[in-house]
């Protein structure tokens, strides 16, 4: 189990990975073998990705919804995602979730309008950062569900470029860069949802 604060956002389970493997070696290791396409050039199987092209690949299947438990992100936010900008620069995707009590004294709305809902998590038994789900939709009661997209750009991460296309040598390159990303979300991102959190 994770001991989350509030600068850890997201978190790799290695151990996790080796004692859930199929394989017996590595459950993410299955997971990128079942998905040869994701890691080579389009129609050219011996060619490796770019590095930026790679990270995004490995980070979308290291996490959910594609595999769950081995990345693990913090119980209170929606996710941590990859993307590009309209210039094709590799970015990450913080999305935290916002209760009423968050917003603004003059911008928080009122009843009857409803707010994020929560419950414990018996598998994080973590009672500070809880997930939040959408409400139960009842008669006259609507929902305004608030979300702060915090991007991230990865320039200047240097993140590696992997050298293989297949086997353990791709998986052992896809953790090196998973890893490496979970340190720099971290560091980059989680002050600022601390900060927009109040370290809550």
């Amino acid at each position: 189990m994770t001991d989350w604060t509030p600068t850890t956002l997201v978190a790799v389970d290695e151990d996790g990975d080796r004692e859930r493997a199929s394989n017996g070696y590595s459950r993410y290791g299955a997971y990128i073998a079942d998905r040869p396409g994701k890691f080579h050039e389009y129609e050219t199987p011996g060619e490796a990705l770019s590095a930026d092209e790679f990270a995004a690949a490995a980070w979308e299947v290291a996490t959910p919804p594609i595999l769950v438990g081995y990345v693990n992100v913090r119980p209170d936010l929606k996710s941590v995602s990859a993307g590009f900008t309209e210039n094709g620069e590799l970015l990450f995707k913080v999305s935290v979730p916002l209760w009423h009590g968050d917003l603004p004294a003059d911008r928080r709305p009122r009843y009857p309008w409803q707010d994020w809902t929560t419950q414990y998590d018996y598998a994080s038994r973590d009672d500070r950062y809880r997930h939040a789900y959408e409400p139960e939709i009842k008669g006259d009661r609507p929902a305004v569900l608030t979300v702060s997209t915090i991007l991230i750009p990865a320039t200047g991460w240097d993140l590696p470029a992997p050298q293989h296309t297949e086997g353990r040598a791709l998986v052992e390159e896809a953790k090196q860069v998973v890893h490496e990303i979970a340190r720099r979300v971290n560091e980059h991102a989680g002050p600022m949802v601390a900060q927009l959190l109040g370290d809550r």
